[in-house]
Formats: structure tokens, C-alpha cells, sequence
């Protein structure tokens, strides 16, 4: 294990930022801490690196099986990149990168030849060797994110602790960068724990997802599984766009309005009040009622632009409006109008209600 977090409690004044969180993260994996505003990740992050120290005595803070939990943040031989890149505006590309090494003490700092090979290899790396003598205001964005990083990967740190790397960039960079991220894990294998917001990042870049929620880890796994298992209705609603149904629990499956689905191998109460969970591309709709079960709805507004067809619907037994997604081929097919009655068969749904859940 190279980074293990065990009983962390964290308050500022009356609010608690964390509150009793454990980690653990194996060797070379990348791992996002992903929540909303609030939740305790960056908090998380900072105690991790040691700009932040928990409250409670029995809290611990290991690299490697080595307790750090007291120990400063320069003794942890951790890399650091947040949001603002923090480049030194009078130094060079190569200087920005070389500057870790070149403040160490005298009895641990390379030599000017071992630095330049370090450095020459991380430029490299970044795919900037033409831009080192350039300085950062002659930089974009994505390039000042990829100095950031490789100075912190210059020291050679145990742990990469990376803080919204990308928020501070438009979307399209954004995109290119953590594909770049991932395929700079991929080579370099060095531990990397890094806090985002965006859900499609996390899923997109991380081994591994912790999801916090008001100071506690609420579910970690794979994206796959975080997304395809969610442990709770606010991992389900946060991990992209989701249709809720109100409805009732009938054992093996959920009645929403007069329509029964199915929910295989569940059982639960018979008329116990839930809500259903259905993403929009979980969602079938027809012209006619087919064999399976379904309820009519109308089409409110459609928006064919991008890559999938998105459609509103409204439900014709008095309930809410949901959206469903389409693909463009069966969007062309069916040809959905404003005001046009369907037929809506719901697919994957999941259910959750006070004491019951799959």
C-alpha cells in the first residue's frame, strides 16, 4: 500500500470538513477524489500532503508503511500541481522545472549535469523540449499545466497529489490534457492521488473513484462499478444525468404510475414508497405499446445537435417531465414531434427508498 489514511477527523471552527475518512491506495494507482463543493476532498488532499494535519490523535497518515501523519510537508517527498500553476514568472520553462532540485540542500542537490539530464528527460516527457527557454506569460494554458507537473515530478516524489490540475482551463484543453494524464500514468506508474470536481474526468482518467460526500468517503471502486452499481441515491444523481420516478416497491419489482417493471432478483415490500432511477439512455420509446411494459408519454421539445438526440417527455398520468437520449439513427427513424404521443419501456432501473436498495 503506498498511501493508507486511516481515521481522519478535520473541523474548521463548527463545520467538519472530514469526519472519521479512511483510504487506501496501492502502489502506481491513480485514484480521483471526486465531490461536490464541500465535500472534503481537497481538505482530504492537503492532509495527505501534509498542508493540513488532522484534529484527532489516533489519525494516521502512512506512505509506504511509514507513519507521516506529523510530518511536515517538505519531509514527505510528495509532488505537488494544483489548479493555479504557480510558475515562477521570471524563470524559464527549464529553470521552473529544475527549481526543487536546485534548493535542496548541498549534501542531497544533483549536480548541474544530473539536473539538465533530469530536466532534458522530463521535457521530454511533457512533450515541450523546443519551449525550454521560453517563460511562462509565452505559454498557454495546457503548456504552463505540463511545466507544473513535470517540476513536481522533478524531485521524484513518492506520491503525485494533484489539485484540480485542469479547472483553470476551456473545456477542449482540458479534454487533451487528462488524456495526456493518463497516458503519462501510464508510463511513468508513480502514485497519483488528484481532486476533481468533473465527473467525466474521474471516470475518464482514475483506476479508481472516491466519492465524497459532507466530510465521508460515500462509495470507491472502479468507474465501472461507481457507475454501473451505485451505493446510493446521491452517487446515482451524481454521476451524470438521471430521471427519478416516484413510485412503489411490489416485491421483484416497481409500479410507477399504473405500469409495473420488473427488477430481477430483488424482492422488497409490497407497497412501499421509492424512487426509480433511470438514465436517459436507459429509456425506450415507441410509437406503440409493444409486449413489454410501458406507459404513454408526450413529447414536449426535441434537440437532434451533438452526437446524440435529446428528447423531453412528459408523463401522461399526471407525473413529472424526464429527458430521454437517443441515437441520432433511431432519432431519424422514429421522428418524434412536439405534442406527439409515445410509448416509454424503462431499462436498468435502479430503486431506492428509506430500507430498500439495490
Amino acid at each position: 500500500m503506498s498511501v493508507e489514511v486511516r481515521n481522519l477527523i478535520k473541523k474548521f471552527g463548527n463545520f467538519t470538513a472530514l469526519d472519521n475518512v479512511s483510504l487506501k491506495v496501492e502502489s502506481g494507482e491513480l485514484v480521483a477524489l471526486l465531490g461536490p463543493s464541500g465535500s472534503g476532498k481537497t481538505t482530504l488532499l492537503r492532509i495527505i500532503a501534509g498542508l493540513e494535519f488532522p484534529d484527532n490523535p489516533e489519525a494516521t497518515v502512512a506512505y509506504y508503511g511509514e507513519d507521516v501523519t506529523r510530518v511536515s510537508a517538505s519531509h514527505r517527498k510528495a509532488g505537488f500541481a494544483f489548479q493555479h500553476y504557480a510558475l515562477f514568472r521570471h524563470m524559464s520553462v527549464f529553470e521552473n522545472i529544475a527549481f526543487g532540485l536546485r534548493v535542496r540542500p548541498a549534501a542531497t542537490r544533483p549536480s548541474d549535469a544530473e539536473i539538465r539530464q533530469r530536466v532534458d528527460k522530463l521535457l521530454k516527457l511533457i512533450q515541450l523540449e523546443p519551449l525550454a527557454k521560453r517563460f511562462p506569460s509565452q505559454l498557454s494554458g495546457g503548456q504552463r499545466q505540463r511545466v507544473a507537473l513535470a517540476r513536481a515530478l522533478a524531485v521524484e516524489p513518492k506520491v503525485l497529489l494533484l489539485d484540480e490540475p485542469f479547472g483553470a482551463l476551456d473545456a477542449k484543453v482540458r479534454k487533451e490534457l487528462r488524456r495526456w494524464l493518463r497516458q503519462l500514468h501510464d508510463e511513468i506508474h508513480i502514485t497519483t492521488l488528484f481532486v476533481t470536481h468533473d465527473q467525466e474526468e474521474a471516470l475518464e482518467v482514475a483506476d479508481r473513484v472516491a466519492i465524497l460526500r459532507d466530510g465521508r468517503i460515500e462509495q470507491i471502486g472502479t468507474p465501472e462499478e461507481i457507475y454501473d452499481h451505485p451505493a446510493s441515491p446521491f452517487v446515482y444523481d451524481f454521476l451524470g444525468n438521471v430521471n427519478l420516478f416516484s413510485g412503489r416497491v411490489k416485491d421483484g419489482g416497481v409500479v410507477i404510475g399504473e405500469t409495473e417493471f420488473e427488477l430481477p432478483g430483488k424482492t422488497g415490500e409490497v407497497n412501499a414508497a421509492a424512487v426509480a432511477f433511470v438514465r436517459p439512455h436507459d429509456i425506450r420509446i415507441t410509437r406503440e405499446p409493444s409486449g413489454t411494459k410501458t406507459f404513454p408519454a408526450r413529447v414536449i421539445r426535441s434537440n437532434a445537435a451533438g452526437p446524440v438526440a435529446n428528447l423531453e417527455l412528459a408523463r401522461l398520468d399526471g407525473g413529472d417531465s424526464f429527458t430521454v437520449q437517443l441515437s441520432k439513427e433511431l432519432f431519424q427513424e422514429l421522428q418524434p414531434k412536439a405534442g406527439e404521443q409515445v410509448y416509454v419501456e424503462l431499462k436498468n432501473v435502479r430503486v431506492f427508498s428509506d430500507d430498500y436498495s439495490i
